[in-house]
């Protein structure tokens, strides 16, 4: 059973990533519930606050049942950041909203969004408007790591990869190919070149061992692409996404929140912040 939360407030963007949700996780086997956070107010939240919420719910709630979908409403008192991060770990995947460049706005997080990503152990879904009319285009970037790998076998079981196309990329980093002048001695020039030549070239033959181990952890009947690139991921992985016209990015990310990590984890947030379109951030165990 796939436990989704959607989180809403009854904002714009909300209903794009409770929409974009419905689109892109798999129908099979699907339990949503429907989370509203209010403000703890003196004395507890006040019946207006409580109507508003219960307002916003049923409009969600009638939203998903013209689609076939059932719903459970859940409201919580208290802050919505901390209200989601501790329901998150109970559902395989929680959906928030994000500005779109699509509906006129740039691209970016809201300040419940951003603190979800940055500090979740769970994997969270960024909802923006889908980019096309029929399939699934999805791009995932992929760099060798267990993280990545176990998030790539892991997006079976949340969406059906029957009707999508799967673009499977990975961008050698240049910038390590760049080191100091050579001497200007003895022509070792050359042997720099050359040595620049054979790193560059060993690099990119195991890109092709990392996608190859990438094609394995997917159904073997999905329709998958290859692509490899040059230069600093995430503008690499930014590029794809705009030009590519995808619908979804899968970015991998430990669920450990140590420095190392963090500092790994700086792509895909960037990636989740300026993406032109929905980002599932996948957490696998720390």
């Amino acid at each position: 059973m796939l436990r989704v939360l959607i989180a809403t407030d009854g904002s714009k963007p909300a209903s794009t990533a409770m929409a974009a949700a419905t689109r892109i996780l798999s129908s099979e086997e699907r339990c949503v519930d429907l989370l509203c956070c209010v403000p703890e107010e003196k004395g507890g939240a006040s019946e207006k606050t409580q109507k508003r919420a219960a307002r916003i719910l049923d409009a969600a709630r009638h939203s998903l049942a013209e689609q076939g979908i059932s719903a459970r409403p859940r409201i919580e008192r208290g802050s919505p950041i901390k209200t989601l991060l501790r329901a998150s770990l109970d559902y395989d995947v929680t959906v928030v909203g994000a500005k779109s460049r699509v509906d006129g706005s740039p691209t970016g997080l809201g300040p419940v969004a951003n603190r979800i990503i940055e500090h979740s152990t769970a994997s969270v879904l960024i909802g923006r408007e889908g980019r096309n009319d029929s399939g699934l285009r999805i791009l995932v970037p992929v760099d060798g790591s267990d993280a990545t790998l176990a998030a790539i076998e892991r997006l079976g079981t949340l969406v059906d990869l029957r009707t999508a196309d799967v673009t499977l990329m990975h961008v050698v980093e240049t910038p390590w190919l760049i080191g100091p002048d050579p001497p200007e001695s003895m022509g070792e020039e050359d042997d720099a070149g050359d040595t620049q030549a054979d790193l560059a070239f060993e690099l990119e033959r195991e890109a092709e061992d990392v996608l190859e181990e990438a094609r394995t952890r997917l159904p073997p009947r999905t329709a998958v692409n290859r692509v490899i690139e040059k230069g600093l991921p995430a503008e690499v992985i930014l590029t794809e996404a705009d030009s590519g016209d995808y619908d979804l990015v899968l970015m991998a990310a430990s669920g450990s929140n140590d420095m190392k990590h963090q500092l790994l984890g700086s792509v895909s947030v960037k990636v989740a912040w300026n993406a032109p379109c929905s980002v599932l951030l996948m957490r696998t165990a720390g």
